[in-house]
């Protein structure tokens, strides 16, 4: 199957044209609308969108879409289908991995979130122990450039334990086993 036949679009499709329907295909076709469909539709959505991908890839390039076209010129002279390995094609890599189960990005544990209380508080805290700070500076009030100091520290500390907090969430049901 030629890149082409991949967007829906004739060799002789413009630009523009062939932008349209890769834009179309991939909205139709994009895994995200898929999140909670079953794993093989999504692993389907997903081959889909790395063909129109590719397609557009080679036929969004100027260059490489003239490369692509003198390819197949040639292939239409040989007889052989564009897509179609060669005779002596050996793959390397040609073990029963399941590679899509190794790009599985579902949540790990009970997928529980962090308050967003939580997730504020460190920048939330930064822009108190600034001010705090510039405001004991320009009055020159020690008490207040200590307190500073003390708040843009309690920052960089949530800064830091805040993502570990995040991680052990969301491995307690792993814990907890």
């Amino acid at each position: 199957m030629t890149h082409y036949e991949v967007l829906g679009v004739s060799p002789g499709a413009t630009p523009v044209a062939i932008r349209r329907a890769y834009l179309a295909r991939a909205r139709r076709h994009h895994p995200d609308f898929y999140a909670s469909a079953e794993p093989g539709t999504r692993a389907r959505a997903e081959r889909e969108m790395q063909r129109l991908n590719e397609a557009w890839a080679v036929l969004g390039d100027p260059r490489r879409r003239h490369a692509y076209d003198a390819e197949l010129r040639r292939e239409a002279r040989s007889g052989r289908r564009t897509g179609e390995p060669s005779p002596g094609f050996q793959p390397v890599d040609h073990d029963d991995t399941d590679y899509a189960a190794l790009l599985d990005d579902a949540p790990v544990g009970d997928g529980a979130q962090v308050p967003r209380a939580l997730q504020l508080l460190p920048a939330v805290l930064l822009g108190l122990g600034l001010f705090g700070f510039s405001a004991g500076m320009v009055a020159s009030f020690g008490p207040l450039i200590v307190l500073g100091l003390a708040t843009v520290l309690a920052a960089g500390v949530t800064f830091v334990l805040t993502p570990m907090l995040a991680v052990l969430r969301g491995h307690q049901g792993d814990l907890d086993a």
